[in-house]
């Protein structure tokens, strides 16, 4: 007897969904459909990856189904449960049960009903094989306590970055960054944990100092997680939450602007580029994101922003680095703000490309068009501005297209990891919701502001 057909016997009308996700893990189906696992990736959780459709996807609580979610390599916005994962691969992994006409729900469903089906012995098979994927222990709880933190001492780690003693105590940033000892045993050769330095405050240590940077999750007040830095470290303290957590300066009575950057030492840069600009207004609050971008960071960032009292004109400035990376966090960011007026799909095309499937119901479609013919008029540019860059290999990274896919039921955009056509299309966003009344792109010149301020710095001494 068949998995669906036990539950069939439970549930003779409809299975509910709760008992799909809890008998069909998502490493289960994705072995079952190609995915081959990563081993030399994923240190604390899997990586599996589909060679042919060039789709890599990490996986959260592999040890229960009806948890597990998964999170495509590289893009937040592809993330979620088995239902989501299915959804998103309908065009390509699970074209077969793509069936036109028919509701998406059904689809998806017509996919977890198929695999019930696999005969009992071959289900074995991949469940042992799945069984050797588990993610690595359980993450400690993050504590202050756990970390010898002090004042910031006058000589740190900023002063090699050229952050300067006036911004470090700038009404933004004052008490914001900490020094963090770490304690290395020469006898054991390790990293001494806080705890035990203090049950043992006779034994020898050597002590280096790092910066750290506190983290809040926007509910409450309490320091959710650090991030350290020195010349040859950069991480997160055991236990931060990374997910939902952010930095956040300190903030002025009332805010003209938010700035959101990928790193602590970028928000301390910006301002002292603001201060040698003579911008010295105490008017801002800075994020940093940690070198990532999470639908839970976004959501903090947000409730954050709203909680804020502000001046009239304020504006949300995404200051993101200027590389690749840095506008995908745009496209991002906007992305998650318009999922209610135009929520846009991420569907798997393949490594360094990105795929957004377009809503399809009537009421998007002014939007859909839209959209679309500004597509089609930065492609004649792209073509007219680079015609060489397209006689080679489509996959050539010169490629700077925007390929639209239009089918009787969807229509799917692909567009390659660059600057250009990610810019693009997150400006158009903004254009098309009105959202650029209110959000701006703040870009550095070099790859990020605290580039900018090295070259600054760089040119003072060279006069």
């Amino acid at each position: 007897m068949t998995k669906f057909d036990e539950l069939r016997k439970r549930f003779p009308n409809l299975i509910p969904v709760q008992e799909l996700r809890a008998n069909v893990s998502i490493t289960e189906l994705a072995m079952y459909y190609g995915y081959l696992p990563k081993r030399h990736k994923g240190k604390a959780r899997p990586v599996l990856e589909h060679i042919a459709y060039k789709d890599a996807i990490l996986i959260k609580n592999t040890q229960d189904a009806s948890q597990q979610v998964y999170q495509q390599v590289g893009n937040f916005t592809d993330s979620g449960t088995i239902l989501t994962f299915i959804r998103n691969r309908l065009s390509t992994i699970f074209s077969k049960f793509n069936r036109s006409g028919e509701d998406e729900f059904k689809n998806v469903v017509c996919v977890l009903y198929d695999y019930l089906r696999i005969e009992p012995n071959q289900l074995s098979l991949i469940r042992k094989e799945a069984s050797q994927f588990i993610e690595i222990g359980s993450k400690p709880a993050f504590s202050l306590d756990l970390f010898d933190l002090r004042p910031l001492e006058k000589d740190n780690y900023l002063t090699t970055r050229h952050i300067s003693s006036e911004t470090i105590n700038s009404l933004e940033f004052i008490h914001k960054i900490a020094s963090q000892i770490t304690y290395f045993d020469p006898q054991k050769k390790k990293v001494a944990d806080f705890a035990t330095v203090k049950e043992n405050p006779l034994q020898k240590h050597i002590l280096f100092s790092n910066v750290a940077f506190p983290y809040y999750d926007g509910v409450s007040m309490e320091v959710t997680g650090l991030e350290i830095r020195n010349e040859t470290t950069k991480l997160h303290a055991p236990g931060s939450d990374r997910y939902s957590s952010v930095f956040i300066s300190n903030p002025p009575p009332k805010v003209k602007r938010f700035f959101i950057l990928e790193s602590a030492i970028d928000a301390l840069s910006h301002k002292q580029l603001m201060h040698t600009q003579g911008d010295n207004a105490f008017n801002a609050v800075y994020f940093s994101t940690g070198g990532q971008l999470t639908p839970q960071q976004v959501n903090t960032i947000i409730r954050y922003i709203q909680s804020s009292k502000k001046v009239a004109d304020w504006t949300i400035n995404l200051a993101f680095d200027n590389d690749a990376k840095g506008h995908l966090y745009d496209l991002y960011f906007i992305q998650q703000l318009l999922d209610s007026k135009f929520p846009l799909g991420s569907v798997a095309v393949g490594l360094h490309k990105i795929g957004y499937c377009l809503p399809s119901k009537g009421t998007y479609s002014p939007f859909r068009e839209e959209l679309l013919d500004y597509i089609e008029t930065y492609n004649k540019k792209v073509l007219l501005q680079h015609p060489m860059s397209f006689a080679s290999d489509a996959n050539e990274p010169s490629n700077l297209l925007i390929i639209i896919d239009e089918t009787t039921d969807q229509t799917i955009l692909t567009l390659p990891e660059a600057n250009l056509p990610l810019s693009f299309l997150t400006k158009s966003l903004l254009t098309l919701s009105g959202l650029n009344k209110r959000i701006c792109i703040h870009k550095s010149v070099s790859k990020d502001f605290n580039q900018d301020l090295e070259q600054i710095s760089i040119n003072q001494i060279n006069g």
